[in-house]
């Protein structure tokens, strides 16, 4: 674990300097019944999983219901390997092994219809130190600290985890690009609308690589996120995924650097 430091910021120079980003919270288009399917490769020993659900209507509860009965391949590295399901609707490898720099794909072939993606695995970026800023109301912001490469287009997930649980039920995600600041010392502001980053806690982020197609994917969850939240907003679209036959989630091949820090 690492040391904590905390600076204190005005929520307005908190706006300026770093922008406010929303997290991730998925509203979809009424959906049910369509596909879903969220599968990962890393640079972390294996196995990987694939899970494979059915949507519902986002007015309903948030209950994906598993679906059992798929063929799930993920070739790459020189290795195919078929997923054995270990639990309702959750697939997992045997002897594959994520390398960065390689094109993983995955096939599923389910109630006779097929869905493929192709990721590949960025270089990792070393994530250095978890730093702080507080707001006005004295809620605590993480903020993930790391040198992103020159000359290279790089696109990162964060996740926050809260003593070994991610974040409000899932929700602590954001994303990340360079577009702007390539080749610069990048301090992530992960704005989370969340009271659960506080003293005693255990907080530990971990910054993913991810291919542009996988960015453009939850950076649109991100944006129906926002979109959606005005009583005037249009019904959201789903965002694009990068499997093709109409399936919704995405298929990443990822690198993952973590830290953890207790806060006193």
């Amino acid at each position: 674990m690492g040391n904590v430091r905390i600076y204190f910021f005005s929520c307005l120079m908190m706006i300026s300097l770093f922008g406010c980003k929303k997290v991730i919270d998925v509203k979809l288009k009424n959906a049910g019944g369509q596909i879903v399917i969220s599968g990962e490769v890393n640079n972390k020993r294996g196995p990987y999983k694939v899970s494979i659900s059915r949507s519902v209507d986002f007015a309903a509860d948030n209950n994906f219901p598993g679906i059992s009965g798929a063929k799930v391949i993920i070739t790459g590295n020189g290795i195919t390997d078929t997923l054995s399901e270990n639990e309702p609707g959750n697939y997992y490898t045997h002897n594959l092994e994520g390398k960065p720099g390689k094109s993983y794909s995955l096939f599923v072939s389910l109630e006779g219809k097929e869905y493929t993606a192709t990721s590949v695995m960025p270089q990792p970026v070393h994530l250095d130190s978890i730093t702080f800023l507080v707001g006005a109301k004295n809620d605590l912001y993480a903020v993930a600290n790391f040198q992103d490469p020159p000359d290279v287009s790089n696109y990162y997930q964060f996740t926050e985890l809260v003593n070994g649980e991610r974040l409000n039920n899932g929700r602590g995600n954001s994303v990340f690009s360079d577009r702007l600041s390539d080749g610069r010392y990048i301090r992530a502001l992960l704005y989370d609308d969340s009271s659960d980053i506080k003293t005693g806690v255990t907080l530990t982020i971990e910054m993913k690589c991810v291919d542009r197609a996988v960015y453009n994917y939850l950076n649109q969850l991100l944006l129906v996120s926002t979109n959606s939240s005005g009583f005037a907003s249009p019904s959201p679209a789903n965002p694009t995924s990068n499997i093709s036959g109409g399936a919704l989630g995405y298929f990443s091949a990822n690198t993952i650097t973590s830290k953890s820090v207790e806060i006193r």
